[in-house]
């Protein structure tokens, strides 16, 4: 199955949507844009914000998005 591609910044909009729409979901949750100064390469292209950016939904909600979504360009 092939992946959607989208920018960056849609990509952003999918992880957030899916974050909100997950029962585990609580506000102070956000994905977003990635600090200046990390290397693309090694790193996402986002980053998670609130006071516990470990927290373990973040990761699957990632998983999730990746596996339906690509960005384009790179």
């Amino acid at each position: 199955m092939s992946k959607t591609q989208v920018s960056k910044e849609e990509f952003l909009n999918e992880l957030n949507r899916n974050l909100k729409e997950h029962p585990g979901y609580e506000e102070w949750m956000q994905f977003v844009p990635a600090p200046d100064g990390i290397i693309k390469d090694r790193q996402p292209d986002y980053s998670h914000a609130g006071p516990n950016p470990e927290h373990s939904l973040y990761e699957l909600i990632a998983m999730k998005v990746g596996e339906a979504f690509e960005i384009f360009p790179k």
